[in-house]
């Protein structure tokens, strides 16, 4: 089969760049979903606002970190695969003034104003929301400067790929405080509230994912055949495999879990949390197919 010719030829350093890869969307999606998060519920608990802020500031530092490291990695794989490569100063000077550089300030930038969500809302109102949120869509267009969605038409693919992350990101985001708040007492009328009220958004934010994810893939391959005949293809449907198992997680807990939760049974809190865990779960192998679909898989073959 086409993918596992296309990981027969993966070495180490290749590997070594897809993991890298594979963390800092992590951290950046997270970092940007914290950000969603707290803008979509402005009157979440106290407890649970500070620990998505600290969430969202931490997910940015370890992507930046982990962008850091894309950098010499990148340089030592246009050099052949070797340390001496990584850390010649040609080579990364090559990296930084192409696009993995353009993106690296991108990314850099926008993390680093993710911070900002830390700050008191009530002694600086709106100051907080307005710099994270540019963050954000500093950190998204650093998504578009690299990868298949490079290519024209530039515009359309890259605003599919921005209104895909952002759904991804909202997500991804939402996992931590939910799960925080699903360990509150069933009937807790706080948690319960929110998770209604999360349920009703992430309909809209999980129509945009796929909405835009499928008019992306069709574009990018040229058509349905090549997602079946193509190593590209092939992670393709694997990633949308993974997806429609987290859609079938998701109405789990919007149409069974969360009304149990709300109507006060006692084994919801612990059946909707190890549901959230198992999406977590399902997000890291998602994240991990993207990995390999930018790094070493192409549309075209």
């Amino acid at each position: 089969m086409a993918w596992l010719s296309a990981l027969a030829g993966v070495d180490a350093w290749t590997v070594a760049l897809m993991l890298v890869t594979a963390g800092f969307h992590a951290g950046a999606l997270l970092a940007a979903g914290a950000v969603l998060f707290r803008l979509a519920f402005p009157g979440l608990p106290d407890p649970e606002r500070r620990a998505a802020s600290r969430t969202g500031a931490v997910a940015a530092w370890v992507a930046i970190v982990l962008a850091l490291v894309q950098w010499p990695l990148q340089a030592g794989y246009l050099g052949g695969g070797n340390v001496s490569a990584a850390f010649d100063p040609a080579m990364l000077g090559m990296v930084f003034e192409g696009a993995q550089g353009t993106r690296l300030v991108l990314a850099g930038a926008g993390l680093l104003l993710v911070q900002a969500i830390l700050l008191d809302a009530r002694r600086l109102p709106g100051v907080g929301y307005g710099l994270s949120l540019g963050g954000v869509l500093l950190a998204m267009l650093a998504f578009v400067q690299v990868g298949h969605t490079a290519g024209e038409p530039r515009v359309l693919l890259g605003g599919l790929l921005i209104l895909h992350l952002l759904a991804a990101a909202f997500w991804i985001g939402s996992l931590w405080p939910l799960y925080r708040l699903a360990g509150q007492p069933a009937a807790d009328p706080a948690a319960a509230r929110i998770l209604d009220r999360f349920g009703r958004i992430a309909l809209f934010a999980v129509g945009l994912l796929v909405l835009a994810g499928a008019v992306l893939a069709v574009l990018l391959a040229g058509g349905v055949t090549p997602l079946f005949t193509t190593a590209w293809g092939q992670f393709l449907l694997a990633k949308v495999l993974l997806v429609a198992l987290l859609l079938l997680l998701a109405a789990l807990n919007k149409w069974r879990l969360v009304p149990a939760f709300s109507r006060g049974d006692t084994t919801a809190p612990r059946r909707l949390r190890r549901s959230i865990a198992v999406e977590g779960m399902l997000v890291a192998a998602v994240l991990g197919v993207t990995a390999i679909l930018t790094g070493i898989t192409s549309p075209n073959g």
